[in-house]
């Protein structure tokens, strides 16, 4: 795919490697997350925050993957906001060429030990608003995934901002990606069915959360359990996440996901073959 450069130019040339130890990658194997204290550079902290704020502005071309969600504010009102930006590398293909990019595919690769080349990515923008009184469910994101699909995948997260817990940090189960996919359901059905939650009863004090600086990152196995807690803060949250992962292979036998049919049906989505890798939808 040959790339249209976008007004923001290239991320800042400042070289930043970093490469994941040994004690790292069985770390993530065992638990299924890891946090890191820096992933890029604060140069490349504000080219980023540039970009973001154009995906959360409406009248931005950058803008026409955001999706809205209605929120609860702390004193109970409904707030319209805007939650998440999809796929902004499509607007902003020089996203796929950012430090955090090549350091987040490198602790990928080292986790599953396959080449980089291997992994493909697609990434979203996300937006937690100061004093907003939702929490980010507990669930594991292959729920919310083609149940037609076998995935190999992780995710990172990096905070444009310092993120401590009360501003809503991930948080994760230790070794929950060693329970296989759990059963999830719609947390609201009546105004978002497709935002799910895990069905059994998580308990919180096994818990792990990872507040974390500018420019630092967690990684997750597309199987571990997590949580952000509401922004209790009066600073907006904003977070960038890349899920890397190998192609996509079809199942001979789907997964059972009744709550992604369920949501489908109250939707009117169809069934999809096509994954998003390096700013294209390809069929698998």
């Amino acid at each position: 795919m040959t790339e249209a450069p976008s007004r923001f130019g290239p991320p800042p040339s400042i070289p930043f490697e970093v490469e994941p130890t040994e004690e790292q990658v069985a770390f993530f194997r065992e638990h299924g997350f890891l946090a890191v204290d820096r992933i890029t550079t604060d140069e490349e902290l504000e080219w980023l925050a540039d970009v973001y704020t154009a995906c959360f502005d409406p009248d931005d071309e950058a803008a026409t993957r955001t999706r809205w969600d209605t929120e609860a504010g702390t004193s109970g009102e409904q707030l319209e906001t805007r939650s998440q930006a999809f796929f902004p590398e499509m607007a902003v293909p020089e996203l796929l060429h950012t430090s955090y990019r090549r350091n987040a595919r490198r602790y990928v690769a080292a986790f599953f030990d396959v080449a980089e080349d291997e992994l493909t990515c697609w990434t979203h923008m996300l937006h937690k608003p100061a004093g907003i009184g939702r929490p980010t469910y507990w669930h594991q994101d292959e729920s919310y995934w083609e149940p037609a699909l076998a995935y190999r995948a992780a995710g990172t997260w990096m905070p444009l901002q310092d993120c401590p817990v009360e501003m809503g940090c991930m948080q994760f189960l230790p070794g929950s990606h060693r329970r296989g996919l759990l059963a999830h359901h719609s947390r609201r059905p009546d105004i978002r069915p497709d935002l799910y939650e895990v069905v059994e009863p998580v308990d919180e004090t096994d818990a792990v959360a990872c507040p974390l600086p500018a420019g630092g990152a967690t990684f997750h196995h597309s199987r571990t359990l997590h949580y952000t807690a509401p922004n209790t803060t009066d600073i907006d949250r904003r977070a960038y996440a890349i899920e890397h992962e190998t192609r996509p292979t079809i199942l001979d036998t789907p997964v059972d996901k009744p709550w992604v049919e369920a949501s489908r049906r109250l939707l009117g989505r169809p069934k999809s073959l096509v994954y998003v890798a390096e700013g294209e939808f390809r069929e698998v």
